[in-house]
């Protein structure tokens, strides 16, 4: 079970780079909206900074996950939510966007379909 916990923690560790990934591209799109005259300035400054300040939340949050006890937890269930309330509390002491509690909640989810 440790094994599987742990490529549990590997994966989700890759699906939490690839939606900084994808937040990059966010960027990138509402430049473009604002290039091109879809959205005013101050739209795109706003959105910009969001998702930046979402980058850096993923960016703590990774390397946090090696920080996670996977051995205190014996079975599936509790071990999800264990992770669950990991991600929320550091989401919260950090004062990070909820948004990203739920990005990763997602993100969770995803993984539990692949591993179990």
């Amino acid at each position: 079970m440790t094994d599987k916990k742990r490529l549990f923690i590997k994966i989700l560790k890759v699906e939490l780079e690839e939606t900084r990934e994808d937040t990059l591209l966010l960027i990138e799109i509402y430049k473009s909206r604002y290039t091109n005259r879809e959205i005013r300035q101050y739209v795109q400054l706003e959105n910009e900074a969001l998702l930046e300040r979402e980058m850096h939340c993923l960016d703590k949050m990774v390397p946090e996950l090696e920080k996670f006890p996977i051995d205190e937890y014996e079975d599936k269930d509790s071990f999800i939510q264990g992770l669950s309330v990991f991600l929320k509390s550091f989401v919260e002491e950090n004062q990070f966007p909820k948004a990203v509690f739920l990005l990763a909640e997602r993100k969770i989810q995803k993984v539990v379909k692949y591993i179990y």
